[in-house]
């Protein structure tokens, strides 16, 4: 077996038990060390997505239900149906989300006295 395809297993190794319990993470270690190969820091895992799929749609159209609204606007909707996201996710999803439904027709963009509004196509 390759000396790379062995420093890969053991960097994959590492990384596996990392995300799980942690257990034999120094033995894993040790043996990369006595290998002398460099060990990346290793990103905590991410967060399970806190809006299953289709979600965020609903939500941003029970949000321009009521008539055209900035996208903060919105965005404070999406939060407040979710605290758990951060403001600058549901931000991101938001802003996703409209551009998505706006290439398919649902959505349109109006512009007021405000700013750019978003309401529902008719």
């Amino acid at each position: 077996m390759l000396d790379k395809s062995i420093d890969n297993a053991l960097l994959a190794l590492r990384k596996q038990i990392t995300r799980g319990d942690g257990d034999g993470l120094g033995h894993v270690e040790a043996l990369l060390v006595l290998r002398g190969v460099h060990m990346p820091t290793v990103l905590p895992a991410r967060r399970s997505c806190a809006a299953g799929r289709g979600h965020t749609r609903a939500m941003v159209m029970n949000a321009l239900r009521d008539g055209p609204k900035l996208r903060r606007d919105i965005v404070r909707h999406v939060s407040a149906q979710r605290p758990e996201i951060p403001p600058e996710v549901a931000y991101r999803r938001v802003d996703q989300c409209l551009w998505k439904m706006k290439k398919a027709g649902i959505v349109v963009q109006d512009f007021g006295p405000d700013g750019c509004l978003w309401r529902l196509a008719p």
